[in-house]
């Protein structure tokens, strides 16, 4: 066999297996949309229209982005100004507790916030009741106050990325320009400073409005307690009715959702490339002007450490704190603690047990999968003139767009029977649906390390006679190595506490970890679900730790 042939096949193989992945599952979901009693009708939409109960679903899906972006906004712009243009004391610390909320999965920042500010038990309403003396506790996270105040602490850090990355990419000598000319600091900031670095300052309030609607974890464990609905949660509801009718109006609800999404992510596309880089980006290697804050730059430090242990800190130490008690609400004595709770989600309990076998599995064979994929796409992306490659990238690239529950909803209809092939309630299922939705990460990650290999090294291989699939596993994966690992541990640690698409695709056999951690938070085991979460969470930090370690070496090297 020929090394044209050989990589025309592996190429070939591998975007059937993306349009069987991601293209085909979609196209399923958008038809079925339109289809009722097996003919093509509107008959879904009119339905959900008419249905009062679902106008305000979406309505609040909106309602909680609009707060929710504006307090990511508030949060996250001064801190990114903070880390890029002042003095302030440990900006290095500054910088990784703000992107804490990143790693961690929102659906277990959400219940950490519950065991902080749940009505009555929470620990900060049970200190407050204890000093003031009264039976009423002032904070209520079930309610759509504390959804806003959850989801901004989680989103904010899409808005802080975008504007630290502008604040330091900015020429300082538009700014020195402006001083010389006889204006303020005050007038800089209005003028040069914020008029340059809006556009990134709309597209990480983009990004984070799309996070927000895409969401099910904070509205269902916060949300749905309080019997407020937002568009994910009502799908969900829509696909547990228990009927084929219920899967067409959730189809119906996910098109529209999918639609939301992605004019989302023209919009913050569109926004960027408004942007003028020219202005901002001088060329050569720049230092920002840093603004010394003088007698206030510990006073400031002091505000915004304070706030973000409040913030960020708390939340996880409530959480580690209720981990350790015998039962939800009992005093923080040495006698309410116990390391059997521990022991019970990792030997005792099969639910636990099962999920956390169920949740490494898929995430090695999801990782491995989408790896693998991912590094043979991102080579026809960035290596080759192959016609159509641009559409790789955007088929790579949509299943992480759109919301989870939409993926996973489009899984159902497309493996579950109807053409020949039915994987509903199975391991692979999960396992479809992730690859489909994770892997982009390896595909954007892997790419990045091959623009930096030089043709010139293939071709040396070419000429001493190595065909295409040799010189792929002799000369490229060495040199990419660090990109693998590192895209293949992106992938990793979502997939191993994944929740969003888990909870409408997993089966009787199929926990997992983030499906059991829901259930255990919903049915009121909090100890149990704390101490699963957790060891979640540890993992998370560990994992994490390696992938920037790995990251690093490759920039160093």
């Amino acid at each position: 066999m020929g090394p044209r042939l050989t990589r025309t096949l592996a190429f070939g193989v591998a975007v059937a297996v993306l349009m069987a992945l991601v293209a085909f599952p979609l196209g399923i979901l958008f038809y079925k949309s339109f289809v009722r009693a097996g003919e093509p009708s509107l008959g879904n939409y009119s339905e959900v229209f008419s249905d009062g109960r679902n106008y305000l679903p979406f309505w609040n899906t909106v309602k909680l982005g609009f707060w929710t972006v504006l307090l990511a906004a508030a949060i996250g712009v001064p801190l990114a100004w903070a880390v890029a243009r002042t003095d302030l004391p440990g900006r290095w610390l500054l910088e990784n507790l703000c992107l804490l909320p990143y790693m961690i999965p929102p659906f277990i920042g959400a219940i950490a916030w519950v065991q902080l500010l749940a009505p009555r038990v929470g620990y900060a309403n049970r200190l407050w009741m204890s000093l003031v003396g009264t039976t009423t506790s002032p904070f209520n996270i079930y309610s759509f106050g504390g959804m806003v105040w959850v989801m901004g602490l989680y989103s904010f850090p899409f808005v802080f990325i975008a504007v630290r990355g502008a604040l330091e990419r900015m020429n300082p000598s538009l700014e020195e320009a402006a001083r010389i000319s006889g204006a303020g600091r005050f007038r800089v900031v209005r003028d040069i400073t914020i008029p340059l670095v809006l556009p990134s300052v709309m597209s990480g309030m983009m990004l984070a409005f799309l996070y927000t609607v895409a969401n099910f974890g904070i509205p269902a464990l916060i949300g749905m307690r309080a019997r407020i609905f937002v568009l994910t949660t009502r799908i969900y509801s829509y696909v547990y009715r228990g009927d084929f009718a219920g899967i067409q109006l959730a189809a119906a609800l996910s098109v529209l959702l999918m639609v939301l999404a992605v004019a989302l992510l023209v919009l913050n596309q569109w926004i960027l490339r408004r942007q003028h880089g020219a202005a901002i980006i001088s060329g050569k290697s720049v230092r920002p002007t840093v603004v010394e804050l003088g007698r206030w730059r510990y006073p400031v430090a002091g505000v915004v450490y304070l706030f973000l242990s409040l913030a960020i800190i708390a939340p996880l130490v409530a959480l580690f704190l209720t981990s350790f008690l015998r039962a939800w609400g009992l005093p923080l004595a040495w006698s309410s603690f116990t390391i059997r709770n521990y022991r019970y989600v990792l030997f005792e309990y099969s639910l636990t047990k099962t999920a956390i076998v169920n949740s490494l599995s898929l995430a090695l064979i999801a990782a491995s999968a989408a790896t693998a994929l991912g590094a043979i796409l991102a080579y026809i992306s960035t290596k080759t003139q192959i016609r159509g490659r641009r559409v790789v990238d955007m088929l790579c690239t949509l299943p992480n767009a759109i919301p989870g529950t939409v993926v996973a909803l489009a899984m159902i209809l497309a493996w579950s029977g109807q053409f020949k092939v039915n994987l509903y309630n199975t391991f692979a299922m999960l396992i479809v649906a992730y690859v489909a939705h994770y892997t982009f990460y390896a595909f954007r990650n892997i790419s990045a390390s091959l623009v930096q290999i030089h043709p010139s090294l293939e071709e040396a291989a070419r000429i001493a006679g190595a065909g295409w699939l040799q010189n792929f596993r002799d000369v490229v994966v060495p040199l990419i190595r660090p990109g693998l690992v590192a895209g293949w541990l992106l992938v990793f640690m979502p997939t191993l506490r994944e929740l969003n698409m888990s909870i409408l695709l997993y089966g009787p056999r199929t926990p997992t970890i983030g499906v059991a951690v829901f259930e255990l938070q919903d049915a009121g085991y909090y100890h149990i679900a704390a101490a699963l979460a957790a060891l979640v969470v540890a993992v998370i930090f560990v994992t994490n730790l390696i992938v920037r370690r790995i990251v690093g070496g490759r920039r160093r090297a």
